[in-house]
């Protein structure tokens, strides 16, 4: 089965995960006597937004339902009803793969394209070229969460006065000003990353300019 709401007050489906029924029992002094125990087995961070038209496209044709209702709420939309019929594992899938689950992290995400973008740099520009004439023009649209630090904002802003309008690695001039406030643009950067333990002080940041940014993660 599924478990998704729209909050009062916003336009979107949520997915609010996806659940196995492994036992069920009786409680005849209940309201709703008949419980069942469930399993998560999408294990979300967060919940997801529910694409309602891509949804509609790729999920199987369901007859029936709403004039006027979408596919998508054809499949998912039935007030009042919880257990109305097992989840079809075609449906489950795409739920679990198209939306991520929560399963995957954007930083994953950005790794497996950089590593798919050498792979395809190791090809000839001939299979390249044989592959990109039958690619879709359309890239398919995924939904994935991102783990993010609170980070102290004295920190960054301690260190962008220490700078001043210099780059801390290269010594150039920050290569632009902000229009909003005309600021020159620096970037705050952890020598120790903090998802490898780092602290979120001034001493284990830097302020760099976007070249120096760039070559800290990838040079």
């Amino acid at each position: 089965m599924r478990a998704y709401q729209k909050p009062i007050g916003h336009d979107h489906f949520r997915l609010c995960g996806i659940f196995k029924v492994i036992s069920h029992y009786d409680d005849l002094e209940n309201e709703f006597p008949y419980r069942f125990e469930l399993e998560n087995i999408s294990k979300l961070i967060d919940f997801p937004i529910l694409d309602e038209d891509i949804l509609s496209e790729i999920l199987p044709k369901k007859i029936g339902g709403n004039i006027g209702w979408s596919n998508f709420k054809k499949h998912f939309c039935s007030q009042g009803i919880t257990f109305r019929e097992p989840l079809q594992s075609e449906v489950s899938e795409i739920l679990l793969s198209e939306l991520g689950s929560g399963r995957e992290l954007y930083e994953e995400v950005v790794s497996s394209f950089v590593k798919n973008v050498e792979k395809s740099l190791k090809s000839s520009s001939e299979e390249r070229k044989k592959r990109l004439n039958t690619a879709k023009s359309k890239p398919q649209k995924r939904y994935v969460t991102t783990a993010v630090y609170d980070r102290n904002p004295d920190v960054v802003a301690e260190v962008l006065y220490r700078a001043g309008k210099h780059c801390e690695e290269c010594g150039n001039i920050a290569p632009f000003r902000r229009k909003k406030d005309d600021t020159y643009y620096l970037e705050v950067h952890h020598k120790v990353p903090l998802a490898k333990g780092g602290d979120d002080t001034v001493d284990n940041a830097i302020a760099l300019c976007p070249n120096c940014h760039r070559e800290a993660h990838y040079g």
